[in-house]
């Protein structure tokens, strides 16, 4: 299992997150002033997948940043008592949004990371009504912002 964390950041935090394009960051921006206290900490642009090298190929910088590549990213985990936010963060959200969710809880589960109670979390700019159902739906948390 590969799960790659990285630096956990402060909710302070304000500069653009690790992977966010700059439409992603100004939808963050605007979620973080409005829900900031609930968060201790974020990690951002999170690997989660199956391994695809060995340990001893992983001291190769080209086969280590192939892997990385190939990894699923999350966006941001949020870190709350307790709980973490599995958070997509998506311009003009449609089901391909609900799609990486999903995988991002399958791979969760799949590498045991169950005894962390988790919620998944959709941050947006904008969500037709037939996907918002979905949404609902499937328990998904949206935000819209």
């Amino acid at each position: 299992m590969a799960l790659y964390l990285g630096d956990k950041f402060t909710k302070e935090y304000r500069r653009r997150p690790p992977g966010f394009e700059a439409a992603e960051n100004e939808i963050w921006q605007a979620y973080l002033e409005t829900l900031e206290d609930a968060y201790i900490g974020f990690w951002y642009n999170v690997r989660l997948g199956e391994d695809r090298i060995t340990k001893e190929e992983r001291l190769d910088p080209i086969k280590r940043m192939k892997e990385q590549l190939a990894l699923k990213r999350i966006d941001a985990i949020g870190h709350r008592e307790n709980v973490y936010d599995l958070i997509e963060v998506r311009r003009h959200a449609g089901p391909g949004s609900l799609g990486q969710l999903f995988t991002y809880e399958s791979l969760w589960k799949l590498y045991g990371l169950t005894d962390l109670s988790y919620t998944l979390l959709l941050v947006t700019d904008f969500i037709d009504i037939d996907t918002l159902h979905a949404t609902k739906t499937a328990g998904i948390v949206v935000i819209n912002v």
